[in-house]
């Protein structure tokens, strides 16, 4: 199944791509959430992030590898893919692109496919992961502030 989000920001490219660090990462946890961040190595090939999250008191460990980046003119990304998954998941891929935007601004893209192997149990799993990638853009307006162009 897959999610996707959208949204533009008035910091340049490089701004955004130097930003995406370890305390964005923390900032990005949605509130309801508990999160316990173990490695967090950044956003390179071969990079890997170590973490244990849930509700309160339900702690599973998640580790994800990045496996691709890539840093063109227009646009910067990188994927990072689950290694071991908190139950139920079973396949996870989230790719983070960082897009130009006329105005000197970025477009944010959060790409996520996700699978627990059935797809019942995937959609049931749609509105809360939806839910909990939705809280991005705020955050990404508040650290790389609002884009110029446009009334966002």
């Amino acid at each position: 199944m897959k999610i996707r989000f959208e949204t533009e920001v008035g910091s340049s490219l490089e701004t955004v791509k130097a930003g995406f660090d370890q305390s964005l990462f923390l900032q990005l946890k949605p509130p309801f959430l508990s999160l316990h961040l173990d490695r967090f190595d950044g956003c390179t090939k071969g990079h890997e992030v170590h973490l244990r999250t849930g509700l309160p008191g339900l702690l599973q460990a998640w580790i994800s590898v990045i496996t691709e980046d890539e840093l063109k003119a227009d646009h910067w990304y990188f994927v990072d893919e689950g290694r071991m998954l908190p139950y139920p998941l079973k396949h996870w891929r989230h790719q983070h692109k960082v897009s130009r935007t006329a105005a000197g601004g970025s477009v944010i893209v959060d790409d996520i496919t996700y699978s627990s192997g059935t797809a019942l149990l995937d959609a049931l799993l749609y509105p809360s992961l939806w839910w909990v990638f939705s809280g991005r853009g705020a955050v990404y307006r508040k650290v790389f502030g609002r884009p110029h162009s446009s009334m966002n």
